[in-house]
Parts: structure tokens; C-alpha cells; sequence
């Protein structure tokens, strides 16, 4: 870790904590009267966490946001300190990494930062809440569910500001953690407001189930909350069944591109590569995340259709014979003939088929062209190109970097599309800049 972001990381321990235990000191007897509610929406966070439904492989989605919000508004600020830290802090994660992570076996410092955020940001929501003219309801005390339903009515437009700063002060806490660590200026900024953008939908949703929440618990009790919570974690279940399938056929794709590896020794690293030169490219042209995805996956799988081809083609230690080329020329159809099945993968299916379909609609195969018109398609043909130009084969040696980098520009409008190659030519500059090419590429 770089030093200022090892200073930053213990600046926020100590802001979090600091927060915590002074409220706690100031508040005291407030919350010896409320700590039964208090322990009963730390369990409650604790295993909403635990159960986080995974997005994608970059997000994740956890209902723990609505019990945080719920506390803060029942009990204040102490009371929501608590519950953010305990939800944050004992929680089992499972990131797919083969092991599940919890407090016990991940650093102190990250469990600590983690929980500090989550104390900061409930603060600065209920800071802004109250300083906006909000009361909470240990204050309020309405009584009855239409009285505390309507006063929280009444409150929401400074619920949804309180909302939105929550979001905002935990996705900067974290931002500004990785600008220290690694410096990329703009790059930083625009990661944080696509960030940003996803989240502050996904929270005021999760929000708007904790002001429910809030009016459930105080009009009707413990009991209360449990049958409403209850649905959410079945639908978790159901949404992880869902997923699991895909993974299933993730999975397998991954046999069919080792299974290929194996096969053709040319392939050995390539697609890892193309997906990395993709990656760079859709950078350059602020690709949204979806696209990016879907990129990445149709580049690991673009070659896929070659286990259809002969092997004496494959592993050939001299030029193809027109013949033999007309062979390879099949694998874009046969690829996407073998993945076409499969429902989550179709935008994948048709960037496979037209990624050997140049700019200027040349190339194979020939009913491909309106498919190639993708962005995505255009994309993975001068990533691939890319890599076999700087790749050795049994007839050639490898080009060095200015060589291939040359032969883009010299075909840039016929094979090539023009925008993407001087994305790929400055994304690649940018990373030799910092010597950081030969890593990002292994």
C-alpha cells in the first residue's frame, strides 16, 4: 500500500471510530433504553450483508443499506452508528474466491476502514436529515401505524436528500482511497460517477424499503419486521438459484477454452490477451459496464468455433493452402453456432460471428456485415488482429509493437475502423507511459 493511502485508510478508522465512541459516550442513556432494538437491527444487518446478492463480477446489491436506514430513523444517530458498524464489521462474505471472508481472516485495517465508512456515511445522512428539519421517531413517538406512516410521509423528500448523501460519502470514501493508491486523475473521477449512477438507484430503492421498515417496526414490533423480511431473503434464494445456472454455463464455456488451448497451441494466452486489448478500448471510449462485459466475454469465446476445425489445420508449421484456409474461415459460424443456445450469451453470439468482418465489410463471412456494424464486433476484430500480429506463429515471427501498430494504421478505414484503432494505439501509449503494459497484459 502506497503511504498516502495508508494515511488515508487510518484517517478514517479514526473519523469512524472516533464518531462511534463519542456518540456513544454522549448518548448513553439513550441507548440503554433502545439496545434491545439496536442488537435486533445488528443481527438483522449483520446477515443482510452476509447474504448480498452478487450483480456481476464488480457489484454487488445487499438489503443491510434498508436496516441501516431503518435504524437511523427509529433511533438517531447512535443507534444507527452501532448497527452500520456491526453490519459492516461481522459480516460473512462470499466474493467466489474459495474461501468466505469475515473479520477473523481478512485484514484488521480493511474490516475497520469498511465499518468506518459505513459510520460515516449513515452520520452524514442523518446529519443532513435532521439539520433539514427531520426528527426521528424516538424523538417524534407517534402513535399507532397510520400516525408514524404519516409522518414519515411528511419527512420523505428530506429522507431522499439524506439518501443521496449517504451515497455520495460512500462511494467518495472510496474513490478517494484508490486515487491515492493509484493515481489516474480523470480516469478516477469518471469510475466513481458511473459508480455513483448505479448506486443511487439501487439505494433509494433499498432506502425506500427501510422507511417501511422504520414504520412497521415502531407501530407493530419485532415480530412485525420478521414476516416483512422474511420474503426477501426467499427471493435471495431464488435470484442465487437463477444465477448459479449461469455460472454453470460460464463454467463450461471455460472447459470449451481450455479444451481449445489444448487443442491449438496458438491459442495459449490469446484470448486472455484480446479480452485485456478489449478492455483497453472500451476504456478509451467510455464503454458503459454492461457493454464492456459483454465484450470481455464474447473475446475470451471468439475463437471457440476452432475445436470444430482439424487439427493438422491448427497446428500446421507452414502458410494454409487455400483449402486449408477455407476451413478456418468456418470457426466465427461454428462458435456461434455452438453458443447460440445459450440465452444470456446472444449479443456474445453475434460479435463471434462477424469479428473476422472488416470495416469495410470484407472478410468472413459474408452474411455477417450488419452484425459487424457493432461497435463490439469492430472492437474484437482489432483487438485479435492486434494479438496475432505481435503473436509468434509456426511461418512468422512476432511484429514488434511499432510494426503492428503501423499495419493498424495502414489499414485503419478498409480492415480497421479508424476510431477504434487510435483508442487502442492511446490506451496502449498510456500504459507503456507508465510501464505498465507488459503487466497488464500477463
Amino acid at each position: 500500500m502506497r503511504k498516502p493511502a495508508a494515511i488515508y485508510i487510518a484517517f478514517c478508522i479514526l473519523a469512524g471510530l472516533g464518531s462511534l465512541v463519542f456518540l456513544t459516550v454522549h448518548d448513553f442513556e439513550i441507548l440503554r433504553t433502545i439496545y434491545p432494538g439496536v442488537l435486533f437491527f445488528s443481527i438483522l444487518g449483520v446477515v443482510a450483508e452476509s447474504q448480498s446478492l452478487a450483480i456481476d463480477e464488480n457489484k454487488a446489491i445487499s438489503i443491510a443499506f434498508a436496516i441501516d436506514i431503518c435504524a437511523l430513523l427509529l433511533f438517531g444517530l447512535a443507534g444507527a452508528a452501532w448497527v452500520s458498524f456491526c453490519t459492516a464489521f461481522f459480516s460473512i462474505m462470499d466474493f467466489d474466491r474459495g474461501r468466505k471472508e469475515h473479520v477473523l481472516n481478512t485484514p484488521l485495517h480493511k474490516s475497520l476502514m469498511n465499518a468506518s465508512n459505513y459510520i460515516l456515511s449513515i452520520l452524514a445522512c442523518g446529519w443532513i436529515y435532521h439539520a433539514l428539519g427531520g426528527r426521528f421517531l424516538i424523538d417524534v413517538n407517534p402513535q399507532g401505524l397510520d400516525a408514524t406512516f404519516l409522518y414519515i410521509v411528511q419527512v420523505l423528500p428530506i429522507i431522499l436528500v439524506g439518501l443521496i448523501v449517504y451515497v455520495f460519502v460512500n462511494t467518495q470514501t472510496i474513490m478517494i482511497y484508490f486515487y491515492f493508491q493509484s493515481p489516474s486523475g480523470m480516469k478516477i473521477v469518471r469510475e466513481w460517477f458511473q459508480i455513483f449512477k448505479w448506486s443511487i438507484l439501487s439505494m433509494i430503492l433499498i432506502g425506500a424499503l427501510g422507511v417501511i421498515l422504520t414504520g412497521v417496526y415502531h407501530a407493530l414490533g419485532f415480530v412485525a419486521v420478521l414476516l416483512f423480511y422474511a420474503p426477501f431473503m426467499l427471493f435471495r434464494y431464488a435470484y442465487v438459484g437463477m444465477t448459479s445456472i449461469q455460472k454453470g454455463y460460464i463454467d463450461t464455456i471455460q472447459a470449451f477454452s481450455a479444451a481449445l488451448e489444448a487443442k491449438d497451441t496458438y491459442t495459449i494466452g490469446h484470448a486472455r490477451r484480446v479480452e485485456r486489448y478489449c478492455e483497453i478500448i472500451a476504456n478509451e471510449l467510455h464503454l458503459s459496464h454492461s457493454r464492456t462485459k459483454v465484450l470481455k466475454y464474447a473475446s475470451l469465446l471468439h475463437d471457440i468455433g476452432k475445436i470444430g476445425i482439424p487439427e493438422a489445420i491448427l497446428n500446421k508449421n507452414d502458410r494454409l493452402t487455400d483449402e486449408e484456409f477455407e476451413e478456418i474461415k468456418k470457426h466465427p459460424v461454428i462458435g456461434a453456432q455452438m453458443l447460440e443456445g445459450i440465452q444470456f450469451l446472444k449479443r456474445e453470439v453475434q460479435i463471434i460471428r462477424a469479428h473476422h468482418v472488416h470495416f469495410d465489410g470484407q472478410g468472413y463471412p459474408a452474411d455477417a456485415i450488419e452484425e459487424s456494424k457493432q461497435l463490439e464486433a469492430q472492437i474484437l476484430c482489432v483487438a485479435d488482429s492486434f494479438d496475432a500480429m505481435t503473436s509468434d506463429r509456426a511461418y512468422r515471427a512476432a511484429m514488434s509493437y511499432e510494426e503492428a501498430v503501423d499495419e493498424l494504421l495502414r489499414h485503419s478505414g478498409t480492415q480497421f475502423s479508424p476510431e477504434i484503432v487510435q483508442a487502442l494505439i492511446r490506451g496502449l501509449e498510456r500504459l507503456r507511459a507508465n510501464d505498465q503494459l507488459e503487466r497488464a497484459l500477463k
